[in-house]
């Protein structure tokens, strides 16, 4: 019964045999329109110097279980596959009924020119999967190259080079041109060079064009600054003023010191005075102890000595100049700060 096979999925080997004139490039499963079987396709390279003839191959399929579902060898015969040539893709090593989830395959012995070559001495080099690229950078690249299948990026090992499309070359196929997608291996480079260098020029004008817009918005934030420091500065000098012309120097006065001296005058003058009206009453009078004399042959010719409080009603000019500092000593220096705040504030806001 003939029935179509589509593509059902594709994986490309993730490993090379370093120094195998032949590569397994990639696995595909293709699923029956009829019977819904599914196929398994193996792909390999002839990336030798000489014309491929026959291959035998050992391959191992297994489900999403890690079942084993059919092991068994597979041999490619009647082939003509020249040096860069890919072959195996439309024979089906295994067709399953039931889904296949991994195959593994083994490389067992290349004919080549008619002469046999063991590959199970080549040991097996893990391979990094390509970096993809950006959807626009992609885009761009596929349409200035007219290859849609460039996707990722091409990157160069110690062991080959891997092209856009995400195929390998091995050094030993010593090539230039991609056998997989035709991409020419400098001429893709260079476009994706060309591409990424206008992207990063354009990144730059934008970048440009953001700080030109921030630097034309910051004057206009500098020049009404200038209005608002000002006003903060008048409301500061105006409640320093404020506070300065309500100051009364009494209020500053410690509580304790007239407490003390309040009682010294009930103590001394129990009537609120220092002194009576008599003037020749002195027995609430004051006397600084320290300059009297108490000689008794000098008690007669010592003079009593004023006290303390004899003279409140006389002013000195010292006390004049003391009373005008206490008065004025305050606002002065309220006065100042605020200007010195003003100030600060249109340094930094204006100046700075």
């Amino acid at each position: 019964m003939d029935q179509n096979f589509s593509l059902m999925a594709q994986s490309r080997a993730n490993y090379y045999t370093a120094g195998s004139p032949v590569q397994f490039v990639r696995v595909e499963l293709l699923k029956g329109d009829v019977t819904g079987e599914v196929a398994v396709c193996l792909t390999f390279k002839n990336v030798g110097t000489e014309p491929l003839t026959g291959l035998v191959i050992h391959f191992k399929c297994k489900d999403a279980a890690g079942q084993v579902l059919c092991e068994d060898d597979f041999y490619y015969e009647q082939l003509e596959a020249q040096p860069g040539d890919l072959f195996g893709s439309d024979d089906a090593v295994y067709v399953s009924d039931t889904p296949v989830s991994s195959v593994e395959v083994e490389q067992d012995r290349a004919f080549l020119n008619g002469h046999g070559v063991d590959l199970r001495a080549y040991k097996r080099v893990r391979l990094q999967t390509p970096r993809v690229l950006p959807a626009s950078i992609a885009k761009t690249l596929q349409q200035r190259t007219g290859n849609s299948l460039l996707t990722c990026v091409p990157q160069d090992t110690q062991y080959g080079w891997f092209c856009s499309c995400g195929a390998f070359h091995p050094n030993e196929e010593n090539c230039v041109v991609c056998s997989e997608c035709g991409g020419d291996r400098t001429g893709i480079k260079a476009t994706l060079t060309q591409i990424l260098e206008e992207a990063r020029r354009a990144a730059e004008r934008q970048q440009q064009e953001i700080r030109s817009v921030a630097d034309n918005v910051a004057p206009q934030r500098a020049q009404s600054d200038p209005a608002a420091t000002a006003a903060a500065a008048q409301a500061a000098i105006d409640q320093e003023t404020d506070a300065t012309a309500t100051y009364d120097p009494r209020g500053y006065a410690p509580q304790e010191e007239e407490d003390a001296e309040m009682e010294r005058v009930r103590r001394y003058a129990p009537k609120g005075r220092l002194f009576e009206d008599d003037e020749d009453d002195e027995s609430t009078q004051m006397f600084d102890t320290e300059e009297l004399d108490y000689d008794d042959e000098d008690d007669d010719r010592a003079g009593r000595k004023r006290g303390r409080y004899a003279d409140d009603d006389e002013t000195s000019e010292d006390d004049v100049m003391a009373e005008r500092i206490i008065h004025w000593a305050p606002p002065i220096t309220a006065i100042v700060c605020a200007l010195i705040i003003a100030v600060s504030l249109i340094y930094h806001f204006v100046i700075a």
